[in-house]
């Protein structure tokens, strides 16, 4: 769909699953929004998991100027290593219409939820210079891309299982999800972590490096992190929680008053940082999609201004 290419201007990868299933309703508007604006643009319908990051890194090769997710975060994502792995990231702008069940990264951005807002900011190509996070572990050795964050231990559980309410979008799918793993409290598990070359070993139950504030449509695991400042936020619980202590922890996460408390909380700033588990099986995230069910090992490297995102 779209018009007689002129020139490569605006590509629209959209997931025709977001919004329960209301992506190609959404994309006839889009369209047809577009061509009142006088735009070049091409629509591409994601078919599979994985497609969105080959469609997008196909146009970037192919001199789109534009390239722009229509989805949650996964797509975000997706559309992200695209862009970052084609080797034009310097030379294509990313957008973001945010129509998923979290769209953690477009609240951190003040990217609007109205979709014709979206695509209003979209159409005045401001794109500003925004960090982006490198993980490499277990089973991704060259690595994946990510904007928002990564989450290990106690959120990743939550988020996986939110995954599995698909009638439910954002917050109620997190809180049903919460509710079931209040019933299966998570174990604490002991790491070595290094931090810009500094080691320390703990005993903890959620670690978050994050280069957005939020993460799981609610939770500020990181509310003091910014998204141009080239560092990530860190932030892991020094003792494990469990019954009103657990349901209190989730409170102070959706405010992010946690970081007040230094005595159960650790948080900094850092460029580097390496997690070492050996015996323990970590759940781990990146924005929100599967990193692993069982990591062991990972680094992650923070690379600043890495892509011009319009915001």
């Amino acid at each position: 769909m779209g018009f007689k290419m002129l020139e490569k201007d605006i590509l629209l990868v959209i997931n025709p699953l977001a919004s329960k299933g209301r992506g190609k309703d959404k994309a006839k508007s889009l369209g047809s929004y577009l061509e009142k604006h006088n735009r070049v643009f091409v629509i591409e319908y994601t078919r599979a998991k994985g497609h969105a990051e080959k469609i997008a890194l196909d146009g970037a090769r192919n001199g789109y100027k534009v390239i722009v997710a229509v989805g949650g975060d996964g797509t975000v994502n997706e559309v992200l290593n695209g862009i970052m792995r084609s080797g034009f990231s310097s030379s294509v702008k990313m957008g973001i219409i945010p129509v998923g069940r979290g769209n953690d990264f477009a609240w951190v951005c003040n990217i609007p939820k109205d979709m014709y807002k979206a695509v209003d900011l979209i159409l005045k190509d401001n794109g500003k210079k925004t960090d982006v996070g490198l993980c490499c572990g277990d089973g991704h050795p060259d690595g994946m891309y990510f904007f928002n964050g990564a989450g290990f231990g106690f959120e990743p559980m939550v988020n996986f299982k939110a995954m599995e309410y698909k009638h439910l979008n954002g917050m109620p799918s997190y809180i049903m999800a919460f509710l079931f793993i209040l019933r299966h409290p998570p174990k604490g598990f002991d790491l070595e972590l290094t931090i810009d070359g500094e080691k320390r070993k703990l005993s903890t139950q959620q670690l978050s490096v994050a280069n957005g504030i939020r993460m799981g449509s609610a939770f500020k695991m990181t509310p003091r992190a910014l998204i141009d400042d080239g560092k990530f936020d860190v932030m892991f619980t020094n003792k494990i929680f469990t019954g009103v202590d657990l349901i209190a922890l989730v409170f102070k996460f959706l405010k992010g008053d946690h970081v007040k408390d230094k005595v159960n909380f650790t948080y900094l700033k850092a460029t580097e940082v390496e997690i070492d588990a050996k015996e323990a099986n970590i759940p781990a995230h990146l924005d929100g999609e599967v990193f692993s069910k069982n990591l062991k090992r990972a680094k992650l490297n923070i690379l600043p201004g890495a892509i011009n995102l319009i915001r």
